[in-house]
Parts: structure tokens; C-alpha cells; sequence
């Protein structure tokens, strides 16, 4: 397995599986601008992820979303063949990105199996009660008024989606704390908790380090929840959720080096849905 030089230390594999091109055709010339950009930041593996309301085959679960439901207009085929041919010249897993929604749960498996094409699946929570998407306006007036049921119902959800075992990969795992609202009084005990079921489920943790480009400017999971994390010997993986080429890889290999520090010991390399364990 090559190795690859961090500083002092030396990593077995610099991954970044969190990458979307959805705002580009499925072509190799835009692909290559993230790959590059990956080159340039030491990355060796990347994932692309494109999100499940993306597909027109996933409109099932999106249909009750009017904004996402409109989004679902490109081929999964269509993804999978594009990805398939380019793998063949660039170390790439196939991934998906898709929303748990706790009425759905059915219609998430019943299609994950249905296309079983993917090399992981990244569980993320975009979406609460009666809709509200919670990362799309950082104006909307349900922050002034009801920030603190806001986190309630993502971590109520979050650990629905842990326990529903639908995922590879919880994507960005406190997204919800985006625009830097204030946290709950009991957040502690809401991540020790987290921490515990995410062991006894044995599903792997990304390091997402997007936040630190949004206003709250700090990794999913924050400082603190890592801590919290770090005992249990959760296994990782590392993503940029980059939507631009120039985000690709950003700070992760950086962060390798802060999970070491803190315990973790293992990293997830995925194949057919199938984890495989390497030391950090």
C-alpha cells in the first residue's frame, strides 16, 4: 500500500469522498478540474457523491419536497456508466449522497437496493419538520424564532438515520450548526448520547471540512463532538463536500493529522457498500 508523507506523519491512504459535479455536465474535462485539484492537495482516492434528489430514479423520495423534486432531473445511468469508464483511468469510488426522511424509509431502501451500483452511501439530513430546508437561507425567519427546535429536530432525526442502518457514511454530522446559531443547553449529552449509538452501529464518520466555509467556520464534527467521538474508535472518512473544483481536498490532509492526535485510529475504504479498515 503506498504510504504518503504528512509532515512527520505517514498515512496509508489521503481520501476524499465527499465530491459533487453537479454544477457541470457529466464530462472528463470538468471532471478533471477536481481532479487536479485533488492531485494538488495530496489526495490519492477520491469519492464522488452526487446527491439523491439529483436522479430522476430517486424522485420517489423527493416528491413531497417541491424544491428538491424539481431537482431531480438527471440519468442514474447515465452516472454510473460516466463514473464507471472514468475509473478505469483515475482511482475514483461511486458514491451517493442521499437525505434520510423519516417517512421514507421504505422507499430509501426499496431503491438502494434496487440500484445496488454504489460503493457507499452517505446518510445526510438536509431537510425537517414540514419540509424546512435548514441550510438554505440563513434569513429565514424559523432561525429567529425557533433555532433551538431546529437542533432538537435534526439530532431527533440524526439519530433516526444512524439507527435505520440505510448508510455507509453520516455525512457532515452536525450540518445543522451552519450559520452559527447558538447550541442547545444539553448538546453534550445530545453528542455523548450520538456517540454511543454510532458505536453499537458500527457505521463510519465523515470528517467534512465544508464548514469551515460556511459562517459557523468549523469542521462537521465540531472540535468538541470529536472529543466525545474519539473513545469509541468510530471508523472515518474524509471529505471536502466540494460542489466547486477549487474546494476539492481542502484541509483534509490537515485534519488526518488532528483525528490521530485526538485517537482515532481507523479510516473506511469502500468497495460494493463493503468497509475496509486501514490505520490512520
Amino acid at each position: 500500500m503506498i504510504s504518503f508523507s504528512l509532515g512527520k506523519e505517514n498515512y496509508r491512504m489521503i481520501i476524499d469522498y465527499h465530491i459533487h459535479l453537479e454544477r457541470g455536465p457529466f464530462s472528463e474535462e470538468w471532471f478533471k478540474k477536481f481532479w487536479e485539484k485533488a492531485k494538488e492537495n495530496g489526495i490519492e482516492e477520491i469519492g464522488i457523491s452526487e446527491h439523491g434528489h439529483r436522479f430522476e430514479e430517486f424522485k420517489p423520495i423527493y416528491k413531497d419536497l417541491p424544491r428538491a423534486s424539481s431537482w431531480c432531473d438527471s440519468n442514474l445511468e447515465e452516472y454510473i456508466t460516466f463514473l464507471s469508464n472514468l475509473r478505469k483511468k483515475y482511482p475514483i469510488k461511486i458514491g451517493v449522497e442521499m437525505d434520510y426522511l423519516p417517512d421514507k424509509e421504505d422507499e430509501i431502501k426499496r431503491l438502494l437496493l434496487k440500484y445496488n451500483i454504489f460503493d457507499y452511501v452517505i446518510g445526510s439530513i438536509h431537510w425537517l419538520n414540514h419540509g424546512f430546508g435548514f441550510d438554505i437561507d440563513p434569513n429565514d425567519p424559523k432561525w429567529e424564532k425557533e433555532s433551538e427546535s431546529i437542533f432538537l429536530d435534526y439530532f431527533e432525526r440524526l439519530e433516526l438515520a444512524i439507527k435505520s442502518e440505510l448508510f455507509d457514511i453520516i455525512g457532515h454530522i452536525d450540518l445543522v450548526k451552519l450559520w452559527g446559531h447558538k447550541l442547545p443547553k444539553n448538546i453534550i449529552e445530545i453528542y455523548k448520547n450520538l456517540a454511543k449509538i454510532i458505536k453499537d452501529r458500527n457505521i463510519s464518520i465523515e470528517i467534512n471540512t465544508s464548514g469551515l466555509r460556511r459562517p459557523v467556520n468549523e469542521i462537521y464534527p465540531s472540535p468538541t463532538f470529536l472529543e466525545i467521538l474519539a473513545p469509541f474508535n468510530i471508523p472515518l472518512t474524509f471529505g471536502s463536500d466540494a460542489h466547486n473544483p477549487e474546494d476539492v481536498g481542502n484541509k483534509v490532509r490537515e485534519f488526518y493529522k488532528v483525528v490521530k492526535n485526538l485517537g482515532f485510529e481507523r479510516i473506511s475504504i469502500f468497495s460494493r457498500r463493503v468497509p475496509y479498515y486501514m490505520n490512520l
